[in-house]
């Protein structure tokens, strides 16, 4: 699953020429980020509201933003996946990064909120349906025998996510295309399949 997909495409950018002031008044809110351009519009860093409030706090309004700020190496293609920019962030303490293309130029931005909407996307936690929670033996195949169970049952899968809980199981969480707890407890039992819960979900019907 790439950036791109769930990108910020609605930013605000400045070029580095300007002035710690400029920059003031551009960004009005914890929402807000502000990314610095160079003269020929590539990326050079970008700015949060909470470094126009702390960082900066000791600089003078007319301090030009290059006399404050380094170039990044911290930002993101467009074509990067979301798993690396998950480490990215992580590694970096960063809730929000710069987004470009292949030419350098700013094309969005990722932050926190991004990978929310991610989450919710491929969890399918927007689509009706069933969630069942698994436990599985953590050793090859048996994935694979867990979904073609429902595979041969013509159940559609809507979404699949896993989670190594001891040296031996693994939890997966699994969302099915059909909305009925007793049909999908029923199949794990005569499966002999060991389940933490199943769910019903009404997607964004009622949210």
């Amino acid at each position: 699953m790439y950036v791109k997909l769930w990108q910020n495409d609605t930013f605000q950018a400045i070029e580095y020429t300007e002035t710690l002031q400029k920059a003031f008044d551009k960004i009005s809110s914890e929402e807000e980020n502000l990314v610095v351009v160079r003269r020929d519009g590539t990326l050079y860093n970008l700015i949060t509201f909470n470094d126009i409030t702390t960082t900066f706090s000791s600089y003078g309004l007319d301090t030009k933003l290059i006399e404050i700020l380094d170039p990044t190496d911290s930002f993101l293609f467009d074509t990067d996946l979301l798993e690396d920019a998950l480490v990215l962030m992580l590694e970096n303490r960063a809730r929000v990064l710069p987004v470009v293309n292949n030419e350098m130029r700013p094309v969005g931005i990722f932050g926190l909120f991004e990978v929310l909407k991610a989450f919710k996307t491929i969890s399918a936690i927007d689509e009706t349906g069933t969630r069942a929670l698994i436990k599985i033996n953590d050793v090859p195949g048996e994935l694979g025998k867990l979904l073609s169970i429902f595979a041969n049952r013509k159940i559609n899968l809507l979404s699949l996510m896993t989670a190594k809980i001891s040296d031996e199981k693994r939890m997966i969480s699994l969302k099915l295309g059909i909305k009925n707890i007793d049909l999908i407890s029923d199949i794990l039992d005569e499966e002999n399949i060991e389940y933490e819960g199943i769910y019903e979900e009404n997607g964004d019907k009622d949210r």
